[in-house]
């Protein structure tokens, strides 16, 4: 069965090429060019992945995923821009609930590689300290049997840090490893990222994520506690 996407994009040629792109690639593609359209589509179909403009006519794609998001928290939506990639922006859109901010001009591959692999997930991680038990299903946390729903980059961040746990990962390695970019101005998505992941983990205190002035972070894990 093929996957279905929700593609909401006013700028016809890149709408076309991407639609094709992704329809010759086996996924089911609904084109949307306007915000009230978008969220009708949405309604109508039920995609399993949303690739969202964030400037469109009628509502712009921030009041649309925060119109799904009062219904849906969990179909993963994508953001693409050509102007507002500023981190003001950026966060905004990760409080809203998208899984990744994309920078136009877009690169038709590589956004089928991410969709790809948010709608084939991988085998879940499992991770054992003594009387911890972790399973990690991509946006799917399982701590000690309690689940947890996260973002995408949260889960990603998770995982890293206890692949590395008690080391400090440095800011530039955890950008290069989770949004395969180091720009400055992401170093405050990162901080937002870090923030929703410990407030997600208050739970469970033999988890920290402890700042390390001027290095990094590090995840500590005592299971004394």
């Amino acid at each position: 069965m093929k996957h279905k996407i929700l593609l909401v994009e006013d700028d016809f040629i890149l709408g076309e090429t991407l639609k094709d792109f992704f329809e010759s690639n086996g996924l089911s593609v609904a084109w949307a060019q306007d915000g009230n359209m978008a969220i009708k589509y949405f309604n109508n179909i039920k995609p399993e992945l949303i690739l969202l403009d964030v400037i469109l006519p009628e509502k712009d794609g921030f009041e649309v995923i925060a119109e799904i998001r009062k219904s849906n928290t969990i179909v993963p939506i994508i953001f693409m821009t050509g102007t507002q990639f500023e981190a003001p922006y950026q966060i905004k859109g990760y409080k809203l609930g998208a899984v990744n901010y994309l920078r136009k001009p877009i690169v038709p591959q590589v956004v089928l590689a991410q969709i790809n692999s948010i709608l084939s997930p991988i085998t879940a991680r499992r991770y054992k300290f003594e009387n911890l038990h972790i399973i990690i299903d991509n946006q799917l946390l399982v701590i000690n049997n309690t689940e947890i729903i996260v973002r995408e980059k949260e889960s990603k961040l998770f995982v890293l840090l206890l692949n590395n746990q008690h080391k400090v990962l440095s800011r530039n390695d955890i950008l290069l490893a989770i949004w395969g970019d180091n720009s400055y101005n992401l170093n405050n998505v990162l901080d937002s990222t870090i923030s929703h992941l410990k407030k997600s983990l208050t739970a469970f205190p033999a988890l920290q994520i402890v700042s390390v002035y001027g290095n990094g972070y590090k995840l500590t894990i005592n299971t004394n506690i």
